[in-house]
């Protein structure tokens, strides 16, 4: 639930699966009594795991939900990766569907893979195994390329899978993972910017993941005829809707569902949020408006303070 550019870090992962489906479950344990409710408005259906036995178990514990629902296929997508591409899940689920495999997996190449588990290759260059961190051998650690934790799998093959399960690994454990050894091989692709694998578990990465997301979503606002004096300044939630030639001077904020109209110039300072600015507006430095409808061709002065 912790925030980047005014969302919360799952708002991202519901996001991208809303993408693709109308059936989600979310498997939620520490912290539901924060998560859940924001997840019930979503209308996700979810499931408890209590107490965390990893990520194997917590695919085992929707099985009774899994069993009732009409498909062929699951796809698992971690809930703190808010980075991931549509562009490399679509080509992820290309790639399974131009396999033999019951398994896809979403890889990446890391320059410091440590943590992460490791792609295993087989002589045909097929995954043929992944090993985590804890189990990996010295020679293994060397591996660059790990596991997103992101996969498509056939449904069935997953229901079968995940009840053959052991825990006898050191963390006593029943790792998702393990399944890959128990088909053939695993088909993958591998993300083009090895950014999109990177979980949050610090502050710091929370920070260096909304610094990447601010640039993701400022340059694709600029390539629609946006103006931005200093794009490293200005914050975008994913929700806001910019139109063409709109102005934009550094230290501004703009979060929730704003919408900016055309024509509209914000001046350095200015901080909005779930409010419309009309088409040919002007907002002064420092102006602070909040759940507000400025209308067409208004200027506010310096300093204004808008709210409820």
């Amino acid at each position: 639930m912790h925030e980047i550019l005014g969302m919360p870090l799952i708002y991202y992962s519901i996001r991208l699966a809303r993408e693709i489906s109308s059936t989600i479950i979310g498997v939620v344990g520490h912290g539901r009594e924060v998560v859940g409710p924001y997840m019930d408005t979503f209308s996700i259906k979810q499931v408890i795991q209590d107490p965390p036995l990893g990520t194997g178990h917590a695919i085992l514990q929707t099985k009774p939900v899994l069993e009732t629902v009409d498909a062929a296929e699951v796809i698992i997508l971690p809930g703190d990766m808010p980075l991931i591409n549509p562009v490399s899940l679509a080509r992820l689920i290309e790639t399974f569907h131009n396999s033999r495999s019951p398994i896809g997996i979403l890889t990446a190449e890391l320059p410091e893979p440590f943590g992460y588990g490791r792609i295993v290759r087989d002589g045909n260059s097929q995954v043929s195994a992944i090993v985590e961190e804890i189990e990996a051998s010295e020679e293994q650690k060397k591996i660059r390329e790990i596991n997103t934790g992101v996969y498509i799998i056939d449904k069935e093959f997953l229901l079968e899978a995940v009840g053959k399960l052991s825990p006898d690994n050191t963390k006593g454990e029943f790792y998702l993972t393990d399944i890959v050894a128990m088909s053939e091989y695993a088909a993958s692709y591998t993300v083009e910017d090895y950014n999109e694998a990177h979980g949050i578990n610090s502050r710091t990465q929370l920070a260096h993941a909304s610094s990447l997301m601010q640039r993701r979503i400022n340059e694709g606002i600029m390539d629609t005829g946006v103006t931005m004096i200093d794009p490293q300044t200005t914050w975008i939630s994913p929700t806001a809707e910019i139109e063409p030639d709109v102005e934009i001077w550094p230290n501004v904020h703009i979060l929730g569902t704003s919408t900016i109209e055309t024509q509209t110039r914000i001046m350095p300072g200015v901080w909005i949020r779930d409010s419309r600015l009309g088409k040919g507006s002007i907002a002064g430095h420092s102006c602070i408006i909040e759940e507000t409808e400025v209308k067409a061709g208004s200027t506010l002065k310096p300093f204004t303070c808008l709210r409820p």
